[in-house]
């Protein structure tokens, strides 16, 4: 093994949940009052958002402003927005 090579990812929002999407589908993620989300549903969620966005004629660079309180929309609203890497941002 080579002590020099390392592998390296930049972890963002969204390569966070998309990698615990994979890992722990099926573990809960949130809990808001009753509502229990997984970690599958949270990504699920965050694509919906981000699909509707696009077909709604928003495209990479464009800037959205979203208030809400602090509840599972806020989150998948922040979490959608960050790109795969440091040049997205």
């Amino acid at each position: 093994m080579n002590p020099e090579a390392v592998e390296r990812s930049f972890l963002t929002p969204l390569t966070f949940i998309q990698r615990n999407a994979k890992v722990y589908s099926q573990k809960v993620s949130i809990i808001y009052n009753q509502k229990r989300f997984t970690y599958r549903d949270f990504a699920e969620r965050i694509n919906c958002l981000a699909s509707a966005l696009h077909h709604a004629g928003l495209e990479k660079g464009d800037r959205v402003a979203f208030f809400c309180f602090n509840t599972p929309p806020m989150l998948e609203a922040h979490s959608f927005c960050w790109g795969d890497s440091k040049s997205d941002r």
